[in-house]
């Protein structure tokens, strides 16, 4: 009888240790939520302000602050107003893993490392490595064609924001051949085949292109019938499921091991997030960031005494 006592004793509380254990990480990733057609989601596009904005969650002592982006200096206020007003435990950056971050001065991921590290917060890459996002396009059918061009129009904008000369086809080529060609993903453009893709897709010249306002249509959340069409378009937002795929399991592990966390994305990916973090904290707070008030930014910022942790490996 002592020893059946005893042995429903060990029982129940092996059950509750489960329990327990069960209840310490309740946020797992869903990924049912995502699809590549964002157009099918207009509706919860059309919910949201025009980026930047942040999505504050809150469930029990759990909180997650989000910032939708815009990707630039126009979202730093936002990072700032977030790490002064929630004081969060962890942030997650949208940065691939040993890739470079922005200046801290212009873009949103290398400000919210600066924070990081001023604040000894642990930083976490929530983005998928470039090769994994190639085989991922490869998967979708894209070629090798549709995924450099896709990195030679953001290389075309970065240059346009710095000066006002031209980017020849030739310049294009070994700019990408020197930072980005990998020989065994593909057949890097001659000079003939570049221009012949880009005329055919993009409708124009490329050594006359405004790469400025091209990227900046190519990135509209809210993009014109022709944008949609492009290769861009559709190359981006199939990286961009995986991508988002890798977020929300980011977000799952972070909200398991931290109660206040901040995570920072383009707002492109918060829309393919927002479905399944409502199922998880409920409807957010939302704050338009153009009705901040002015935030006191760090001009000299750096990420020297930065912390990175990995949260979830791929």
């Amino acid at each position: 009888m002592i020893m059946k006592s005893a042995f429903k004793i060990a029982f129940c509380l092996s059950l509750c240790f489960v329990a327990l254990a069960a209840s310490s990480q309740p946020f797992a990733a869903d990924f049912s939520a995502l699809s590549l057609d964002r157009t099918q989601r207009q509706d919860v596009y059309n919910a949201f302000p025009r980026p930047p904005y942040l999505a504050v969650y809150q469930k029990g002592n759990k909180k997650l602050v989000l910032l939708a982006a815009s990707h630039g200096a126009a979202s730093l206020p936002a990072v700032q107003y977030a790490f002064d007003t929630y004081s969060p435990q962890t942030a997650l950056t949208e940065r691939e893993p040993g890739e470079p971050f922005l200046p801290c001065t212009e873009g949103e991921d290398g400000y919210t490392a600066a924070l990081a590290s001023r604040r000894q917060v642990p930083l976490v890459r929530a983005d998928i490595s470039l090769e994994q996002q190639w085989k991922f396009a490869q998967k979708e059918g894209f070629s090798y064609d549709d995924w450099q061009m896709l990195w030679i129009i953001r290389d075309g904008y970065g240059r346009a924001r710095e000066t006002d000369r031209p980017f020849p086809a030739a310049e294009a080529i070994a700019s990408y051949a020197k930072r980005d060609h990998h020989p065994d993903w593909g057949k890097l453009f001659t000079e003939k085949r570049l221009n012949a893709y880009f005329k055919k897709h993009y409708k124009q010249n490329f050594a006359e292109t405004d790469f400025i306002r091209l990227y900046q249509d190519l990135m509209n959340i809210y993009p014109e019938k022709w944008v949609v069409k492009t290769p861009f378009y559709r190359l981006n937002n199939a990286t961009a499921l995986a991508r988002s795929q890798f977020m929300l399991e980011n977000i799952a592990a972070a909200l398991n091991q931290y109660d206040v966390v901040f995570a920072e994305m383009g707002a492109g990916h918060y829309l393919d997030l927002a479905p399944a973090l409502q199922k998880w904290l409920g409807i957010p707070q939302v704050i338009d960031a153009r009705q901040l008030p002015v935030q006191s930014l760090w001009k000299d910022c750096n990420w020297n005494d930065l912390q990175e942790k990995v949260l979830v490996k791929k």
